[in-house]
């Protein structure tokens, strides 16, 4: 039986999408008479409502026999594990994210601060997790890869973070990269070097899945409502990080956008961008 690959992009949450996307991935593949490999780039973790539904699904691995899972490891997943494990080198916008992050498994920051089974055994399963998956002809990854340098010389740092020292660049590199981690709207983007495929699930309500079979790319996507309190959190952020209150103006955008008044590109320009 032929193998037909499918890369997933940045989940953060949204254990609704993902179990949609499966099914959608499950179908086209049983149409296609092929087996699915399914490459989850990571970042299965943050902001939506189901971190913990996300990993436990990842870990059970595929419904169908025949499929395989390839998990990668994202920066965000990353963040959790040291946040569970240590406490240390995490910044404090991640702490945020990452007291969010524990409701999810009926903690608070009280509880969670102390030993628990289920954070700890999905931090031992995301710390195990590889950066990168290599099939001869696409190079699998959360952030990217930096040009110029060997594939087997990449820094762990640059393919959990980099941004537009690999965005920008549009020269050949070793292997069409497939990577999520930089949201470039809510469609996928397939350029000669590069396949990116976050395409913001939890403010777009968009889970993207690129189906490589072969030299044919083609998309898959489940569509849901966007997380808008995940939204208004992400907005939040973005005011502790440039050290500033948000103003009038703003927290009523960020109440009118959580009642469904207004939507998120008014959101952004009432809030400055």
């Amino acid at each position: 039986m032929r193998t037909v690959t499918y890369a997933i992009g940045d989940i953060h949450g949204r254990l609704d999408l993902l179990d949609a996307l499966l099914a959608k991935v499950e179908n086209d593949a049983e149409t296609r008479g092929a087996r699915a490999k399914i490459v989850f780039t990571g970042d299965y973790v943050d902001r939506g409502a189901d971190s913990c539904g996300v990993v436990e699904r990842l870990m059970a691995g595929p419904k169908r026999s025949q499929d395989e899972f390839v998990c990668l490891r994202g920066n965000h997943d990353d963040l959790f594990v040291r946040a569970v494990t240590s406490g240390e080198e995490v910044p404090e916008w991640a702490w945020l994210l990452y007291w969010h992050t524990v409701v999810s498994y009926g903690l608070d920051r009280e509880s969670a601060s102390r030993p628990d089974p289920t954070l700890s055994r999905h931090a031992d399963y995301l710390a195990a997790l590889p950066l990168t998956h290599d099939d001869g002809t696409h190079f699998f990854v959360h952030a990217g890869i930096r040009p110029g340098v060997a594939l087997e010389r990449q820094a762990e740092e640059d393919l959990l973070w980099i941004r537009r020292e690999f965005l920008d660049f549009d020269g050949p590199l070793p292997r069409r990269v497939v990577h999520g981690h930089t949201i470039m709207g809510d469609a996928p983007v397939l350029t000669a070097n590069r396949i990116s495929i976050d395409t913001g699930a939890f403010q777009s309500g968009r889970l993207t899945a690129a189906v490589i079979d072969g030299p044919d790319v083609g998309f898959l996507q489940a569509i849901g409502a966007p997380d808008r309190s995940a939204v208004v959190r992400e907005f939040e952020l973005r005011s502790i990080l440039h050290g500033r209150v948000a103003s009038p103006t703003e927290r009523q955008a960020r109440s009118d956008y959580l009642d469904g008044r207004i939507d998120l590109a008014e959101l952004a320009q009432l809030s400055g961008g």
